[in-house]
């Protein structure tokens, strides 16, 4: 009975329990021993070893949770090392820091002032004649990116590229918002009312340049597109897609509709949202016409070019006009000829013809032609007079000098012969 010394009190209530023995809470090492050698099932070689198996269990369930305890201490210890080896370099980096501080040269500090200079050499003065303030903030974004300039210092870096005007502009932003160029750009883009509807028609009815490359033309096109989908607060493929199709449907919107929804229409961008809109607008133009009695407007009447052709669409079945047809016709005329207005003279002010046959001006059309062909004879005349005169001179002329001319051989004869 001499093994159960070499297990614990803990190791025998196992025991204990793995026999199925039951007992009390506070029994004691005695009482335990007891109540396990008087159990009726006890074996004393089976009890002996299955309490050396418990005692080995447990010292190696001790050894780990030790083996595990220094681990753990190891490893704070260990943290507190690497912790306290932290702030010494942090120190010593802080006060390397301060040291080259007070010993940085003079060129060093003109740093900001030759990113200024290489920034002004690659981007050109702003001139809101000839550029586009989104495709020049795009480009002053990208140049900025590449020189790894803060975001806190853009607008700082921007002012120098802008002309007085706008740097006044900038000047009467809040304090608090001057450092924050979303806030600028958000400011710029609208002095040049480029919000969504007019990155919207830059996008439509933007030309290339002669003088620029189709790759230019295609970044200045996305740029508006990107323009246009982040003022609307597009982000996803279907907010894309009824973009688009309210956009084609608002191009075959009549404009004495689109009129109304002026205020709101560069922000619908939901074409189930401009339907309803549009629905509506028609009903009540609908009611308000009923409740007025609005005038119903003149048809329009067309007249056929070729009325060979109309006059042959009468007729079918060996040329018996169609009745439908005519009867359509004829009523058609008989309203037409209700709703004419009468024709009223432009002319003289009197009704039944239009100024082209006014009597009076054809009247004095008459006088006028009479007046302007004696004109005309007349002067054909004092014409024909002229060319006579001027005849007769040329003819007395050329006589003149033909009796000249044989005066002058006669006296050569006359001289030959006495000699």
């Amino acid at each position: 009975m001499t093994y159960f010394a070499k297990g614990k009190k803990s190791d025998l209530l196992v025991l204990a329990s793995e026999l199925g023995i039951a007992f009390e809470p506070d029994v004691t090492i005695v009482k335990i021993r007891e109540l396990i050698t008087g159990s009726a099932s006890y074996d004393e070689e089976f009890t002996k070893m299955l309490l050396d198996t418990i005692i080995s269990t447990r010292k190696e369930l001790e050894a780990n949770e030790r083996v595990r305890k220094e681990k753990e201490v190891e490893a704070e210890k260990l943290r507190l090392e690497n912790e306290v080896k932290k702030q010494q370099m942090e120190f010593e980096l802080e006060k390397l820091r301060i040291e080259a501080g007070l010993r940085v040269p003079e060129i060093e500090r003109l740093v900001p002032n030759k990113i200024q200079l290489e920034l002004t050499k690659s981007m050109p003065r702003f001139d809101a004649k000839e550029c586009d303030m989104p495709l020049y903030l795009s480009l002053f974004e990208r140049q900025v990116k590449r020189m790894k300039i803060e975001e806190n210092d853009m607008v700082s870096y921007l002012l120098p590229l802008m002309p007085s005007d706008i740097v006044e502009l900038i000047a009467r932003i809040p304090e608090e918002e001057f450092g924050n160029y979303e806030y600028v750009r958000e400011v710029l883009l609208k002095k040049f009312k480029m919000n969504a509807e007019g990155f919207r028609q830059k996008f439509v009815q933007h030309q290339r340049s002669p003088d620029k490359t189709w790759r230019d033309f295609v970044y200045e096109v996305t740029n508006y597109f990107q323009g246009w989908i982040d003022g609307l607060e597009i982000t996803d493929f279907g907010g894309l897609k009824d973009l688009i199709i309210t956009d084609q449907v608002k191009k075959r919107v009549p404009m004495e509709v689109r009129d109304h929804f002026v205020d709101e229409w560069g922000k619908i961008v939901k074409p189930s949202l401009l339907a309803d809109k549009l629905d509506e607008y028609e009903s009540v133009r609908k009611s308000f016409k009923k409740q007025t009695g609005a005038p119903l407007k003149a048809p329009t009447q067309t007249y056929n070019k070729y009325p060979l052709q109309r006059d042959s669409r009468r007729y079918e079945n060996h040329g018996t006009p169609r009745a439908e047809n005519k009867h359509v016709n004829f009523n058609s005329q008989q309203e037409v000829s209700k709703i004419r207005p009468k024709y009223v003279c432009y002319f003289c002010g009197m009704d039944g013809h239009v100024k082209k046959f006014c009597p009076r001006l054809s009247k004095n059309k008459t006088e006028q032609d009479v007046k302007k062909k004696f004109n005309v004879n007349r002067a054909a005349v004092e014409i024909g007079e002229e060319k006579k005169e001027l005849k007769q001179s040329k003819t007395a002329v050329v006589a003149k000098v033909m009796s000249h001319k044989r005066n002058i051989i006669g006296e050569n004869l006359c001289s030959l012969e006495r000699k």
